[in-house]
């Protein structure tokens, strides 16, 4: 039996799912891109992990995250049935707001294969679309949409599996599921009693994402309420990080790169290697077991 393509729209703050129309000349050959896709997707992942923020995962890794709310959206595609949504329109693409495209797996039962959709892939008819056909270029006629070269995640009952979180939240929210610290936060911990800043408008500067997130992981772990700021830098020197003090206060840089070397160490994020001697950032903190 041909699966049905759905498009999941963003309508306001409400996500909405689209029956995708497929001709049958071309039924075929989209199944075959989505299941090879899935193929490639899986290929050599053989380890999950759940994400919590902390994570980039390895090349054998798929990260998850649980959210049953969200996940009910697709979910409810194998109990409703194609007929139950309406059909996806695209003569404007202001309303239509594509978010991703997905359908339902062919090897795995309940299991759905979700790309992402950005704003490039649409296809207008306005201006001027070239095609190409019988060795010339025409005008493209009517409105349509490219898609994706690649997955961004499955969604099996109420997890997602994924590789990149960004690619993940350009389709759904699910941003509450990466925590960072916000800007009172980042205020408060860079005038903590344990810091003297040398530039406070560098660290400013330097408060990005990847920061935020060291951030947040520091102030979590209660690092700097546990040890003073002697143990701190003699165990930055255990790893060879050199921490400079003034006045009794560990110095925050500011040189980006150095600050976020620094933020890492303290949300144990550094390590040296035991062979090499030389003192690395590590991509997780994945306890040895």
């Amino acid at each position: 039996m041909p699966r049905t393509f759905f498009a999941i729209c963003r309508m306001g703050a409400e996500n909405v799912v689209r029956r995708i129309p497929v001709r049958a000349a071309v039924q075929g050959e989209l199944e075959q891109l989505f299941d090879a896709q899935e193929a490639t997707f899986l290929d050599g992942r053989d380890e999950e992990v759940v994400f919590d923020g902390d994570w980039k995962p390895d090349g054998n890794q798929l990260l998850v995250v649980n959210d049953p709310d969200l996940a009910s959206l697709f979910s409810a595609t194998f109990e409703n049935g194609p007929a139950a949504y309406d059909q996806l329109d695209v003569t404007n693409y202001d309303e239509a707001r594509i978010k991703g495209v997905f359908t339902h797996s062919a090897t795995h039962q309940g299991r759905v294969l979700l790309q992402r959709f950005q704003t490039s892939q649409y296809l207008q008819k306005s201006g001027l679309t070239l095609i190409f056909s019988n060795n010339q270029f025409g005008k493209l006629s009517e409105h349509g949409f490219a898609l994706d070269t690649r997955l961004t995640a499955l969604v099996e009952e109420d997890e997602f599996k994924f590789v990149s979180f960004r690619n993940l939240r350009t389709i759904l929210t699910i941003q509450h599921h990466f925590e960072q610290a916000t800007e009172a936060e980042v205020i408060e911990f860079r005038e903590h009693e344990r810091f003297h800043v040398e530039n406070a408008a560098l660290f400013d500067a330097a408060m990005d994402e990847r920061s935020r997130k060291l951030i947040r992981g520091i102030r979590r772990s209660g690092v700097l309420e546990e040890h003073g700021v002697e143990a701190i830098r003699e165990r930055a020197g255990s790893v060879g990080l050199n921490i400079d003090v003034q006045e009794g206060r560990l110095v925050l840089p500011g040189d980006k790169r150095r600050l976020k070397t620094i933020l890492s160490f303290l949300e144990e994020s550094v390590y040296k290697g035991v062979f090499s001697d030389e003192t690395f950032e590590t991509n997780s903190k994945r306890p040895v077991q």
